[in-house]
């Protein structure tokens, strides 16, 4: 199994006569996970700019001071891209006004891989049953919980035979 990495290319390029700083992404993974995202899940969205207009979810990376405010207006501003599953597999180009859009979008991207690898894992589990268990749960504490009450549980009632009549 390949291990799924993303690839980012950098570059100074001549667009329209003006020189911009462009930036591409694609992510390498699979070819068997790649066929099988490929079928099912090529429209799902790993990133979507009007998720994260309000900041960033507890748990992902924090960009650098210097990179925060110019994230935050990329973010807010219509020309960010969403990346989906088909896009990041055939790679997605971002023409930037600026360096910092450029880091921006890369920041943003590496947010969207990360989502990747998190559908990837979950599209592993299809066809399979896994069980969970809540933190903390004790199985033996349970167990044995369990044994205790079924041990002081009355006997249970004897069936009552044929052709006798309903006390109730």
């Amino acid at each position: 199994m390949q291990t799924p990495r993303l690839l980012v290319r950098k570059a100074m390029m001549n667009i329209q006569g003006k020189t911009r700083p462009c930036i591409q992404v694609q992510a390498s993974i699979d070819p068997a996970m790649a066929a099988l995202l490929s079928e099912h899940f090529l429209a799902e969205v790993l990133f979507k700019r009007s998720s994260y207009a309000s900041g960033w979810p507890a748990g992902a990376p924090l960009p650098s001071p210097s990179l925060a405010p110019h994230l935050g207006i990329f973010v807010k501003n219509d020309a960010c891209p969403e990346i989906t599953v088909k896009t990041i597999l055939a790679g997605q180009m971002h023409q930037a006004a600026t360096m910092w859009e450029l880091l921006a979008f890369e920041y943003v991207a590496k947010r969207a891989f990360d989502s990747l690898v998190d559908l990837m894992a979950s599209a592993s589990e299809l066809g399979t049953e896994t069980r969970y268990l809540a933190p903390g749960t004790d199985l033996t504490l349970f167990a044995a919980d369990a044994a205790s009450e079924t041990a002081a549980a009355p006997a249970a009632v004897a069936p009552r035979p044929q052709g006798m009549a309903n006390a109730a």
